[in-house]
């Protein structure tokens, strides 16, 4: 076997799914607005969007759901 025939495209060991990829980039959305939403409350007093309003609660899940659906989307895949 020649070098070229030994190389391994690694962009094929890393494909996602169509739904994989549909479900990472909702809750890559989801997170983000809640992300907003939880820091436009934090400065305003008038807005109550969330439930119990601001809360660092809100902050530590949307990060996580934020990493989540990147990794679900493929974003930190290999290209």
């Amino acid at each position: 076997m020649t070098k070229e025939a030994q190389k391994i495209k690694v962009g094929r060991l890393h494909t996602r799914s169509r739904a994989s990829r549909i479900a990472g980039w909702s809750l890559l959305g989801l997170g983000l607005i809640t992300l907003v939403v939880n820091w436009i409350e934090e400065f305003t007093d008038t807005v109550t969007i969330l439930p119990g309003g601001h809360s660092p609660f809100y902050l530590v899940g949307s990060i996580c759901v934020i990493v989540v659906g990147a990794w679900r989307a493929g974003i930190f895949d290999a290209k």
